[in-house]
């Protein structure tokens, strides 16, 4: 007799559809069959059970920079995604100025702690600002379930130097670690931007001008070669246009350990909807910014064949007054980068790539689940139906057409950039270790339910293995 037994759905496995029952104790997946007995019973009928999405990129109460706060803490942007489908989270220890990576990870976990409803991890975050002793500090931080550590390429306050970036490469190589990237050439950047202004070119349609794709690509084409260099391995973060999908796959070519993530913005949004009326426009500033139909298509067809590894949401919450700084005719230097995207990461998805066929039953749970277990250090507990997992599942309507909206979603940010647009496919019922969170679309447990998840070395055949032992192009 077990503890609780799901039974009558459609259950998405590892080697596909099948109709079966899942039985859970203690949190975890006890086994999967028929006929299994349980003191408590959920009725699937009609639904499809999925495994719990996994959104390995996402930023929540980090500190104020640029006079902005986060509009989600861990409280609401975690209640947004359980509402998405999404069960566990690994957002950023966003350093304030001048903060450690340390003191960045301790203030992320006090503000987690008692908040959120899912489980979640961490990401270690270097910045110029992070100190003298950064291999210290990620070494200590490997030692508390850290895997990870992002690198920023641009944005002041953030962006690191050659020296650094090698710096902790090659820590992250000795750890074992994966490097996540936001690859864009800030001085290209900084340079367009201000020629730009000098020339009055300030309509938030010169967004795409700033950040053009020449720039990701460059910048894409040299951190994926520091990773050679250093036998690293690295994801290349929000992967925007055809030019840096085809650098990843240039670099996998090479025998690069290259992982690319892309996310819902950069299929469903393009270039043209910065040619909106300024208010309007707003509404689409990210960056790297929304690029061609011609990088459509070339990432859809990534999703399909595997070039693609990763779908995340990039949620970056602001209230829409903050974004455009109150102005009523905002510019494209003047307007926040970063949308909401946490709950709509995956019935967009759902809608536009499973129930379409676009994408196979096993290229969605890889870009939604299975990948971001395995790559970041979570396939022991999450990701995937199995006996011995975590219980976290997903019970869906696959008939349930609706239209999203800031005022059906559950964050606190007050827009959407999907306003208006329908989909079919609504999570009805999500379960974290085999509890409930949310039971026929209402909350069911108190903020503090979801648990800080350690994580183990994303890659550990590399740790502690010197460079020449693990880097490619020794071998060529």
């Amino acid at each position: 007799m077990h503890e609780l037994v799901i039974k009558g759905g459609r259950v998405a496995l590892d080697d596909g559809w099948a109709e079966c029952e899942i039985a859970i104790d203690d949190g975890r997946i006890a086994a999967i069959g028929t006929s299994l007995a349980g003191k408590s019973v959920i009725s699937a009928g009609g639904r499809w059970v999925m495994p719990g999405g996994i959104d390995a990129h996402c930023h929540l109460d980090q500190p104020v920079w640029g006079g902005a706060g986060n509009a989600d803490d861990f409280e609401s942007g975690t209640i947004s995604a359980a509402f998405g489908g999404t069960t566990c989270i690994v957002p950023f220890g966003m350093p304030g100025p001048e903060m450690s990576t340390v003191g960045a990870i301790d203030r992320a976990l006090d503000r987690a702690t008692g908040r959120a409803v899912i489980d979640y991890g961490l990401h270690a975050v270097v910045t110029m600002g992070t100190g003298p002793d950064v291999e210290a500090q990620l070494t200590e931080l490997a030692g508390r379930g850290i895997a990870s550590v992002k690198l920023f390429m641009t944005y002041q306050g953030f962006a690191v130097d050659d020296d650094l970036f090698f710096r902790v490469l090659d820590t992250a190589h000795r750890l074992g670690w994966i490097v996540m990237v936001h690859a864009e050439n800030d001085a290209a950047i900084r340079r367009t931007r201000q020629r730009l202004i000098d020339l009055g070119r300030t309509d938030i349609r010169y967004h795409v001008v700033a950040h053009s794709e020449t720039m990701e690509r460059e910048a894409t084409h040299r951190a994926l070669a520091f990773a050679e260099m250093t036998g690293a391995r690295m994801t290349i973060v929000h992967v925007s246009s055809w030019q840096s999908a085809e650098e990843v796959a240039r670099a996998r070519v090479r025998g690069v350990d290259a992982i690319a993530e892309t996310c819902p913005q950069y299929l469903f949004i393009g270039s043209a909807d910065l040619d909106r009326p300024a208010l309007d426009a707003a509404r689409f500033v990210f960056s790297p910014p929304p690029r061609s139909p011609r990088s459509h298509e070339h990432l859809w067809q990534a999703l399909i064949d595997g070039g693609i590894d990763l779908w995340s949401s990039d949620h970056s919450p602001y209230w829409f007054a903050d974004k455009i700084g109150g102005s009523q005719t905002p510019a494209f230097n003047t307007t926040l980068s970063g949308i909401p995207g946490i709950e709509t990461r995956l019935p967009l998805l759902f809608s536009e790539g499973l129930l379409t066929a676009r994408l196979t039953l096993g290229r969605y749970l890889d870009l939604t689940s299975r990948n971001a277990a395995s790559i970041y250090g979570l396939a022991d507990r999450k990701g995937r139906i199995a006996v011995g997992l975590d219980a976290d599942l997903a019970l869906w309507d696959p008939t349930a057409r609706w239209t999203l909206g800031h005022k059906a979603l559950h964050s606190r940010v007050d827009f959407t950039p999907y306003e208006g647009k329908s989909v079919t496919g609504t999570p009805t019922t999500v379960l974290v270790r085999g509890v409930p969170v949310i039971a026929d679309g209402v909350l069911q447990v108190r903020p503090g339910f979801g648990q800080f998840v350690e994580r183990t070395a994303a890659n550990p055949a590399l740790s502690g293995k010197p460079v020449e032992e693990t880097t490619p192009w020794l071998d060529a």
